[in-house]
């Protein structure tokens, strides 16, 4: 093993150990009542988050002494820039994705991991303790989903691909890049989904061939982004750029032979959009 593959084998063994000790905590205050306050954004903010980022930070010192952490809660946006810039290395965590739903006592909400170097994420772990599902994966290391090593599909036709999607509105509101009809068009199985690390490590395990949001913040992308590089998909923004760099948020992870298709036809004028169920080979059945 190289220096380089040890060295980040490392800060993968202090990621893994660092989702023991939070997915321990979350098990217990998933527990407590869902109290929460409402933050600017309109996302919600609960004790656990900042109880799950700071365990984060104490324990990462630990495993990883030396290392800076930024968080969605003590950090913020403005305070990720300089690790997203590449001025300084560092972990990037968001403590509860889904936090809405983990004050509705809903299961689907995890922690995630990521380390950046160079403003790329090198490393990753997504662990959803009350589903059972943890994901990781290090630059060069590959990807696995609970234990085992994942690749991503190999569908290589739109028409008979799974694609996934999230939101609603945000797909029309005029911004170019967002013409969701085209690529939902052209899928013969589209479906709706509350977005977010499931369908990351849905996209690494093969089960999706594509995946598609609106939004997120670079703690919400980055470890699901390198998951699915690592798997041998392909992860960017909406606009096909380095994930987490675009203002507007959003979000494609595909196996990669799809990749390049969906960005085209998001990036079609809304007029150009052909009815739902034209596809150039003839009619694709739904659910074959």
């Amino acid at each position: 093993m190289s220096p380089i593959d040890a060295e980040l084998e490392r800060a993968l063994q202090a990621a893994l150990s660092t989702m023991d000790a939070t997915d321990t905590v979350l098990r217990t205050m998933s527990e407590e009542p869902g109290r929460f306050t409402v933050k600017a954004d309109g996302s919600l903010l609960t004790r656990a988050d900042l109880v799950i980022e700071d365990l984060v930070r104490s324990t990462l010192a630990r495993h990883a002494p030396g290392t800076e952490v930024f968080g969605e809660e003590r950090s913020g946006v403005e305070g990720v820039r300089p690790l997203l810039a590449g001025e300084v290395d560092g972990w990037i965590v968001d403590p509860i994705d889904h936090t809405r739903h983990f004050v509705r006592s809903d299961p689907e909400f995890g922690t995630l991991l990521a380390y950046v170097r160079e403003s790329e994420p090198v490393v990753a772990a997504i662990s959803a303790p009350l589903l059972g599902v943890r994901g990781w994966a290090r630059r060069a290391g590959g990807a696995h989903i609970n234990g085992k090593p994942v690749r991503v599909s190999r569908r290589d036709d739109l028409a008979y691909a799974e694609v996934a999607f999230a939101g609603f509105a945000e797909w029309t509101d005029g911004r170019p890049g967002r013409n969701l009809q085209a690529v939902l068009d052209r899928s013969s199985y589209p479906h709706g989904t509350r977005g977010g690390f499931l369908q990351h490590l849905r996209v690494a395990g093969g089960s999706v061939d594509v995946a598609i949001e609106p939004w997120g913040k670079p703690w919400d992308l980055c470890p699901g982004a390198l998951i699915v590089t690592e798997a041998g998909g392909c992860a960017t923004a909406l606009d096909g750029g380095r994930v987490g760099a675009a203002p507007s948020g959003g979000f494609i992870v595909s196996n990669g032979l799809l990749h390049d298709e969906v960005l085209a036809l998001l990036s079609l004028d809304p007029q150009a959009t052909t009815s739902r169920g034209s596809h150039s080979d003839g009619e694709v059945a739904r659910g074959s």
